[in-house]
């Protein structure tokens, strides 16, 4: 039984932004999708949605120009809007939010969704067990 939503914002691009290459992009995709495996393992419950795991789907429309940034991102906020709490993965080498990370924490913010940003697996996971008493 899936006891509460969270969205799993994180760079695509990275620091690097519209000069990241597609290996930039399919590195920052996989490590958040590591991250994520390793919290629903530790957290079954949580139904955890990732943009990551749907960037193939998404670089392509943006690509073919079927989709502009700005509706990639009204979509990811509807979706955000429909989710507990909004965790931001903040690495050590990219922890500046900005670009869809920002509008995804303003949204939230605006949207009274609490907002959590975790530079490591084991702060995520610390958070959530102490702060939200949740079991891993």
């Amino acid at each position: 039984m899936i006891l509460i939503r969270i969205y799993v914002s994180h760079s695509i691009r990275g620091p690097k932004g519209k000069d990241a290459t597609k290996a930039d992009m399919e590195y920052n995709c996989n490590r958040i999708k590591l991250i994520v495996g390793r919290l629903r393992k530790e957290f079954p419950d949580i139904d955890f949605y990732v943009p990551a795991e749907h960037e193939n789907f998404v670089y392509k429309a943006y690509n073919s120009g079927y989709i502009t940034e700005e509706q990639i991102l009204n979509v990811d906020c509807a979706i955000l809007n429909k989710c507990d709490i909004l965790i931001i993965f903040t690495p050590f080498d990219d922890n500046k939010i900005q670009g869809g990370r920002l509008i995804e924490k303003e949204f939230a913010i605006g949207k009274g969704i609490t907002v959590i940003t975790f530079p490591t697996l084991e702060r995520i996971i610390y958070y959530l067990k102490l702060h939200l008493g949740l079991e891993g």
